[in-house]
């Protein structure tokens, strides 16, 4: 026996030991092995992620991005509607403006008809002509009509009434052997036409006729368009426009 060599029973210990040893090592690479693994597959999914978001924030920018240009476009879809509405407003304000005063008066004026009101008073208490009220009167004893019975109309001999219509809009022309003129309209909101047609200080110099035909001539038109356009409607002669409401 070598004096140097370890007894048996140190040489299994030994093996024992070189054998834990071992075991160790191979356990700890293969628990970093395995922790790498894990780091590099959370790197992974967080780069998924990553890339998952910054789609998103792609997204959400275009949306945003697409969403103000749609409201750039409503907001000057809007502006444009606006100035356009206050153009036409302006193009023709004396008609729009006396429209809706002949409008309110019509109604307050029918209401204190029916209330039994009488004509002076009516008259005085609206500061309007004692003939629009007998107008009014005339329209709730017939039926919410304004129109006389008949034609009482006076056209010049001859006379006749076209009319041009361009959608919401057109003209009337009113012609006889001794004139012609146009006379604009426009449908209207709480009216079914808004005719412009000249006062009285301007009659002569749009018709050529005298002043005192302008009553039966506009009373004439107005008869034409009820006839063909609002049977059964009814119309009032203001200073500015001729109005024309329906049945």
């Amino acid at each position: 026996m070598n004096p140097k060599s370890p007894p048996p029973a140190d040489i299994e210990a030994l093996i024992q030991a070189e054998v834990q040893r071992r075991l160790t090592a191979l356990l700890t690479e293969q628990q970093q092995q395995f922790a790498a693994a894990m780091q590099a597959a959370m790197q992974n999914a967080l780069g998924g992620v990553d890339s998952a978001n910054a789609a998103l924030r792609q997204e959400r920018e275009a949306v945003l991005k697409e969403w103000d240009t749609v409201r750039a476009l409503h907001a000057k879809a809007d502006q444009e509607g606006e100035a356009m509405a206050q153009e036409a407003y302006e193009k023709h304000r004396n008609q729009y403006d006396e429209a809706a005063r002949l409008g309110l008066l019509r109604t307050l004026t029918r209401r204190q008809v029916e209330a039994g009101k009488g004509t002076p008073e009516i008259a005085g208490w609206l500061m309007v002509e004692p003939p629009f009220v007998d107008e009014i009167r005339r329209v709730v004893n017939a039926v919410n009509s304004l129109r006389p019975r008949g034609r009482s109309g006076t056209p010049q001999p001859g006379a006749r009434v076209t009319f041009q219509d361009q959608g919401r809009s057109g003209s009337i022309t009113y012609e006889s052997p001794d004139t012609r003129f146009d006379l604009w309209w426009e449908m209207g909101t709480t009216a079914l036409v808004l005719v412009d047609v000249p006062p009285e200080e301007d009659w002569t110099n749009r018709t050529g006729l005298p002043r005192l035909q302008r009553r039966g001539i506009l009373t004439f038109i107005g008869e034409e368009i009820l006839a063909r356009q609002a049977p059964g409607g009814s119309f009032i002669i203001g200073a500015n426009v001729l109005t024309v409401y329906s049945a």
